[in-house]
């Protein structure tokens, strides 16, 4: 646990000197972000209980069956038959909590306050930082399948406990690494709705790059490639989690989804997707994923306007090399290099749009993987927007409780936010999977 005590900050004291301090901390624009900007937000409350029964928190209704079937008759006096209507139904969500808290020092606090101390001011930064890093945490739940589950570790991944010491006591590789942020405390399950492994784990640093993370502590015994690493809290049951992306976006027919039964409605609430199985992306896949999109939506609903694609870096990088950078590059256009020089046809950033449609890049979203999010048809249930806690009376600071009745030195206060996420229309959108990942 890395309180903010005040050898943290002593770089950051006046003998220090930058003009700029750089945060190696990764970060980037978050889903939760792009949610509340495009997604429908509706307050909601919570779960309550009326006599014998719990009303849920908040129902996304929809009409999942058609009526008045056509059938062919003579007109010359025979029956018309019975009739029957359309089917309506509802999925049921409650919001979860998510707590961030950050503790420092009442001596880190004095030893940066003023100008005269240090660089900055720890609490005000801190309260910058601490934000950054919920919104983080809350971006590896984003793309989850409700049961809290951040990732799974890949069987080609590497489990190694206590091999080390410090922040390298422990290690596994090829993670999503920036689905967690450091300081993390997560649990692992051999199998959703599982049992957990005995004990929970301290994530010391994330790093992206080599898709590794790192833990200050051993990890629980038995951990394996295979395993599901979740966020500190769940139950590891599907239901019980935050409804990402991955479980709204989802072919299957069978399971339980906010309640419904797919197979009740056999395809009618699942998503229509793409198996590259191992092949690239190409130009034409989103005319492919368009065709899909018109088979589940029709032509005449203006809500596949909304679409927006939702992918990681490997497949921007697979984009570029397969739509841009692999065609034959023609300088009839008149784009002629200086001086007889060969031209820059490399470009700076990834395109914002793929098949004319708006692109959100996440290093967060499973690799080989691209979702269409039809955003009219998302929305975001808050009980609470992510804000600070308030202890009381309006105070959103509190000194730290000791561990035998008394307090510490040390002040914290924490960011909280409770929510959830649902799609009115599973069937609307599509998604690719096993799409070739290029070298980066």
């Amino acid at each position: 646990m890395a309180v903010g005590t005040e050898a943290a900050v002593t770089s950051v004291e006046v003998e220090a000197f930058a003009s700029k301090i750089p945060s190696l901390i990764p970060m980037s624009k978050s889903l939760y972000a792009l949610a509340k900007d495009r997604f429908t937000n509706v307050p909601v409350s919570f779960t309550t209980t009326g006599g014998a029964t719990t009303r849920p928190s908040f129902r996304v209704p929809y009409r999942v069956q058609g009526g008045a079937a056509i059938a062919q008759g003579t007109g010359n006096g025979d029956s018309l038959g019975t009739g029957n209507a359309s089917i309506w139904n509802d999925f049921v969500l409650s919001p979860i909590w998510h707590y961030a808290v950050n503790q420092i020092t009442t001596l880190a606090a004095l030893a940066t306050n003023g100008k005269k101390r240090g660089l900055v001011s720890l609490k005000a930064e801190e309260l910058k930082n601490s934000l950054d890093s919920a919104m983080a945490g809350i971006e590896g739940i984003m793309y989850g399948d409700s049961s809290g589950a951040i990732t799974q570790i890949p069987t080609t991944g590497t489990v190694s406990s206590s091999s080390g010491s410090g922040n390298q006591t422990s290690y596994i590789t090829g993670v999503r690494a920036m689905a967690f942020t450091d300081n993390q405390v997560v649990q692992f399950f051999a199998a959703e709705g599982g049992a957990a492994r005995s004990g929970t784990a301290t994530i010391s640093i994330n790093d992206p790059v080599t898709s590794t993370l790192w833990f200050s502590t051993a990890l629980p015994a038995a951990t394996a490639a295979g395993d599901y690493i979740m966020i500190a809290g769940s139950t590891g049951a599907v239901g019980q989690g935050v409804y990402g992306t991955t479980a709204w976006n989802n072919s299957t027919t069978s399971g339980i989804i906010a309640g419904i039964n797919r197979a009740t409605y056999p395809s009618r609430i699942s998503t229509p997707s793409v198996n590259l199985n191992g092949g690239s992306v190409v130009a034409s896949l989103s005319q492919r994923l368009e065709a899909l999109v018109g088979r589940a939506m029709g032509e005449s609903n203006v809500s596949k306007d909304s679409g927006m694609y939702l992918m990681g870096e490997d497949q921007r990088v697979a984009i570029a090399e397969t739509t841009y950078y692999n065609k034959q590059i023609n300088l009839q256009n008149g784009e002629q290099g200086k001086s007889g020089n060969v031209p820059d046809v490399s470009k700076k950033y990834f395109d914002g749009t793929f098949g004319g449609r708006e692109v959100h890049l996440s290093y967060v979203q499973p690799l080989g993987r691209i979702d269409m999010l039809i955003t009219d048809q998302w929305s975001i249930g808050e009980l609470i927007p992510l804000q600070l806690y308030d202890y009381g009376n309006g105070n959103t600071t509190m000194p730290t409780p000791g561990t035998n009745s008394d307090w510490l030195t040390s002040n914290q206060f924490a960011y909280v936010t409770s929510f959830n996420m649902a799609n009115s229309a599973p069937r609307y959108g599509a998604y690719v999977i096993n799409a070739s990942q290029p070298s980066i």
